[in-house]
């Protein structure tokens, strides 16, 4: 059962940028396409409980993607969401990642960045910054796919509401076992991109 929730936003009044978390942008190139289809969405996180059951273990957080309706169709917007959460993370540092000596400023703050090492058959540029001590979250994301419906997704974190009550999700390296999938064969991941909205 996927812990994450999709959810579009009704009315254009409504925001979510008053609870804490993170606002991205996703940008899908189809091949032959000059303009590529586009998403903004804000990712928060839920604290986690604990269970029931004996011996008592806390839960790890759920994370949930919020978009406005007026991007475009709900429907549209729900296959991009879908997509975009397959190349999100929002967890601790993981043996494929590497602190970095710069920082980078999102208003009044500035964030370790961490490298990840990604598979060599993939076309995959990808940077993280630490939004709290030992939780990393995608910056910058590009895919490109030699083949298939889809040319190019790019996901770029634009800003940050407040990221106090930000923890790492259940789902939270979604991003690594996603390219480890498309890294055992890149045709059948160019296949396993996005394909077409309409």
């Amino acid at each position: 059962m996927r812990s994450a929730v999709l959810v579009l936003l009704l009315a254009t009044g409504l925001s979510a940028t008053a609870k804490d978390g993170l606002r991205y942008r996703f940008q899908v190139w189809m091949r032959g396409s000059a303009a590529p289809l586009e998403t903004r969405f804000d990712l928060h996180s839920a604290p986690g409980s604990v269970s029931r059951h004996r011996p008592w273990k806390p839960r790890m957080a759920t994370w949930r993607l919020e978009a406005e309706r007026d991007q475009g169709t709900p429907y549209a917007q729900a296959l991009l969401l879908a997509r975009a959460e397959r190349l999100l993370y929002l967890s601790g540092p993981a043996p494929q990642t590497r602190r970095e000596p710069i920082l980078l400023r999102f208003g009044a703050r500035s964030l370790p960045v961490w490298s990840l090492h990604t598979p060599r058959n993939l076309d995959v540029s990808c940077a993280f910054v630490e939004v709290a001590p030992n939780l990393l979250a995608v910056c910058d994301l590009s895919v490109r796919f030699p083949q298939g419906e889809v040319a190019r997704m790019d996901l770029h974190l634009e800003g940050l509401s407040g990221t106090r009550t930000l923890a790492p999700a259940e789902e939270g390296t979604a991003l690594l076992s996603t390219l480890a999938l498309w890294a055992q064969s890149p045709v059948q991941g160019a296949a396993g991109a996005p394909e077409a909205v309409r």
